[in-house]
């Protein structure tokens, strides 16, 4: 995985992806929590996305990780032997860290006391196949400035619902959907000042030509703009595959990132090997989102000087 880096590392040229304790990850969800960052992902490398079992990534400056196993299928009581672990994502409410997670195809629930865990999962999947019209994966949540969380997700047509104040739930007749542009899954929301930011991906995973497009509006009911590119592709630095994101606000001032996977750079890119890439995300004066143009180099943070092998 490529990094960002604070002032005094930027001469280390540490990468996730060079750490010896794992390879290949997918479906980013970055959240940082004290002074600490938490990395959930999806465990790749194997056949159809078979991993089962979830682990976090710690680290203190986005460079230098430990992993830790916070939960395997063989603990969720409704998990029979299907699908595999794929794309968690974390909420923290009320001094617990809730962990929505898919397994077999549906999303599942687990409650921790802290960040790594251990996590106890529900007995139930939160949100079941058949429950919503789409296949219910890729969840991601949004905490809105009223301190209103939301959980998002589908594939083929995107859903929202409110959550409860402690997370463990969705509201009632909260739940709207839609189906943004040519939208396939993984669809997230932030909010920066009034301006409110949805972003999804399009094409399959497998497909080079996957990608992230966003979209803005001034309230969650719209009207939101005609859909732009986040991020795409390019063929010619051989950088495929861009897609599954999640976007984190740098506590405490305006500063973005962006963190999405694409094919491995190791000439096994095929949608099951895939790698973790962290970029800086700005804004245009007007609030629009400035393109990520993908690199092979990596991004350093703060001072965003592209550094290349």
């Amino acid at each position: 995985m490529e990094e960002f880096a604070s002032a005094h590392q930027r001469s280390k040229r540490t990468s996730l992806a060079s750490n010896p304790l794992h390879r290949y990850c997918a479906d980013p969800d970055l959240v940082m929590i004290g002074d600490r960052w938490y990395l959930y992902c999806t465990e790749d490398g194997l056949p159809e996305w078979s991993s089962h079992a979830f682990y976090v990534y710690e680290s203190g400056d986005l460079c230098h990780w430990s992993r830790r196993k916070i939960l395997d299928l063989d603990q969720v009581p409704w998990w029979h032997g299907g699908q595999g672990a794929w794309a968690p994502c974390l909420l923290v409410r009320q001094g617990r860290c809730i962990l929505y997670f898919v397994a077999d195809g549906q999303i599942g629930q687990a409650v921790a006391p802290g960040p790594t865990g251990p996590f106890r999962a529900a007995q139930e999947p939160f949100i079941a196949r058949g429950d919503y019209d789409c296949l219910p994966i890729d969840p991601s949540v949004f905490v809105d400035d009223d301190d209103v969380p939301y959980l998002l997700w589908g594939n083929g047509r995107a859903y929202m619902g409110r959550l409860s104040p402690d997370g463990l739930r969705l509201e009632e007749g909260s739940v709207r959907s839609a189906v943004p542009d040519n939208f396939r899954e993984a669809v997230t929301i932030c909010r920066r000042a009034d301006t409110y930011y949805a972003s999804w991906s399009e094409n399959d995973t497998r497909d080079p030509s996957y990608r992230i497009r966003w979209s803005s509006a001034p309230s969650l009911d719209g009207p939101w703009t005609e859909p732009q590119v986040l991020i795409q592709a390019d063929h010619a630095k051989g950088i495929l595959a861009t897609g599954h994101h999640c976007i984190t606000r740098v506590p405490g001032g305006d500063d973005w990132i962006v963190a999405y996977h694409r094919f491995a750079r190791d000439g096994r890119g095929d949608g099951c090997h895939r790698e973790i890439v962290f970029a800086p995300l700005d804004f245009d004066d007007d609030g629009a989102m400035v393109q990520v143009r993908p690199q092979v180099g990596s991004y350093w943070y703060p001072a965003r000087d592209l550094v290349t092998p």
